[in-house]
C-alpha cells in the first residue's frame, strides 16, 4: 500500500490552504505514505501509529481502518514532523526531540509521558487539532 498524503487529506475534507500556511515547507502531493512493514514496526514503541521521516510517512496498516477524519488528522500530525525536519535540519530536530525526551525522563516522567511532553510532539498535536477537523 502506498499513496500520497494529499489523498488522505482530501478524503478527510481538510482545508489545504490553511495547511499550506501552517506547514509552508511541505507539499502533501509529494509526500508518500507507505505501509510500515512488520519488521519496521518491531522498532516502534508500543502505541505508535505512524512515523515521519524526511522523505515520507510510514503508517501502521491498522490505521487505515479508521475514519477518514482520523487518518487525515494523523497525516497532519506526521506532516508537521516533516515540516519540523525541514525547518530544523536533522541535527536540530534530533537535538530538540531527544533533549526534551531525556530531560523528561530525568525529571521522572515515564517513557510515554516524556514522549508526549516533547515540544515537537506538542506542536504536531496542536497543528493536527487546529487543522485536522
Amino acid at each position: 500500500m502506498r499513496f500520497r498524503a494529499l489523498e488522505a487529506l482530501t478524503r478527510a475534507d481538510l482545508d489545504l490552504e490553511r495547511l499550506m500556511v501552517a506547514l509552508p515547507t511541505v507539499d502533501p502531493s509529494t509526500i508518500p505514505v507507505h505501509s510500515a512493514s512488520r519488521l519496521f514496526r518491531l522498532f516502534w514503541a508500543k502505541g505508535i501509529s505512524a512515523v515521519a521521516m524526511p522523505w515520507g510517512i510510514y503508517l501502521h496498516p491498522d490505521r487505515l481502518d479508521g475514519s477518514a477524519a482520523d487518518v487525515g488528522r494523523l497525516m497532519v500530525h506526521e506532516l508537521t514532523h516533516i515540516d519540523q525536519w525541514r525547518r530544523l535540519g536533522a541535527v536540530g530536530w534530533g537535538r530538540s526531540y531527544l533533549g526534551d525526551y531525556f530531560r523528561g525522563r530525568r525529571s521522572g516522567l515515564t517513557h510515554h509521558e516524556a514522549y508526549r511532553a516533547t515540544g515537537l510532539e506538542r506542536e504536531a498535536r496542536d497543528v493536527a487539532a487546529r487543522l485536522g477537523g
